[in-house]
């Protein structure tokens, strides 16, 4: 009887700030570099001021801008600071 056994990587629940972690492109142990982008959340909130303007009798020009300036409505990137290899990425909707 032949026993072949599969190892899988493990997916790792990355969160907002930055964590310790090995780069499986250098293997190096770091402190992940984090990066802000703008995602689904950022979308919806700017979706919603328009429509909330439309409503309005003075329109919210220019309003809807804002929430790309927050960062926390920001999905995060993770990456190894000495490669650069994207190490994962923490959602605002997870």
């Amino acid at each position: 009887m032949n026993n072949t056994f599969v190892t899988y990587p493990q997916t790792r629940k990355y969160g907002r700030n930055p964590q310790p972690d090995t780069c499986p492109q250098c293997k190096a142990s770091i402190i992940t570099k984090t990066e802000y982008r703008s995602g689904l959340m950022n979308w919806i909130i700017c979706g919603e001021i328009c429509l909330f303007g439309l409503f309005l009798i003075v329109p919210l020009f220019g309003c809807q801008c804002i929430p790309f300036c927050i960062d926390g409505l920001k999905d995060v990137y993770h990456s190894c600071p000495n490669c650069n290899q994207q190490l994962g990425k923490a959602n605002r909707f997870s």
